[in-house]
């Protein structure tokens, strides 16, 4: 069982991006913001349990940077960290406008197993398309590009270098708490082959993943 679980980690490490976006719009200014995630892509009948913890720091009024840790990972040896900065490119139409706000984001995950070294450095960027709605919810869309540059390394032939994610999601921001729901589809442009399990596809292809987030909000 651990040997199947493995190979699922593997799978939605290095070839999806397996994270629930760490925030999507700038922090105010000073601001922290600590909290987690639960969720994953679907593997076999059920989901891959990826659990995650992060922190956020609004760094101005338009960039926020985040550091995060895969927990999972840990358990079969491997350090598994994000990092990155959001920062505002768009602003949008106000409270209740069609019109949303545009973040653009960039940074890496880093893995290193912890039993013989090895180690991969996955740079990602994209965006995130914001709207703002009363009582605190924000509805986004958005896309990102993960690169693979060890690609040619994978088993099966199944690398390829650029490695793209579709999302959208709802968050709930309120005074202190900061909950939300996010869905992925991941790697539309290509099927999955994991040995020994079964990779459900989003309109024939790719694959899908759902996350849950809860953060507390430190001013």
């Amino acid at each position: 069982m651990h040997k199947n679980v493995l190979l699922g980690l593997v799978a939605a490490a290095l070839l999806t991006g397996c994270n629930a976006a760490r925030v999507v719009a700038p922090l105010d200014a000073g601001e922290w913001r600590v909290g987690g995630a639960l969720g994953g892509p679907q593997i076999n009948t059920g989901r891959l349990p990826l659990i995650s913890v992060y922190t956020a720091h609004g760094a101005t009024e338009k960039r926020t940077d985040y550091v995060g840790l895969q927990v999972v990972s840990a358990a079969f040896q491997t350090l598994h960290l994000d990092a990155g900065s959001l920062r505002r490119i768009g602003a949008g139409g106000g409270m209740g406008s069609w019109k949303p706000e545009v973040n653009a984001f960039g940074g890496g995950t880093l893995l290193v197993g912890l039993r013989d070294g090895a180690t991969r450095v996955y740079p990602n960027a994209g965006f995130h398309t914001v709207w703002t709605l009363p009582l605190g919810f924000k509805p986004y869309a958005g896309t990102d590009l993960w690169v693979d540059p060890t690609y040619r390394l994978a088993e099966f032939n199944q690398g390829t270098l650029l490695h793209p994610n579709l999302h959208g999601g709802l968050r709930w921001i309120g005074k202190h708490v900061e909950a939300g729901i996010e869905a992925k589809w991941l790697n539309p442009t290509r099927t999955f082959m994991v040995p020994q399990q079964t990779v459900p596809a989003f309109l024939g292809t790719g694959a899908r993943g759902l996350y849950f987030t809860l953060a507390y909000r430190i001013p």
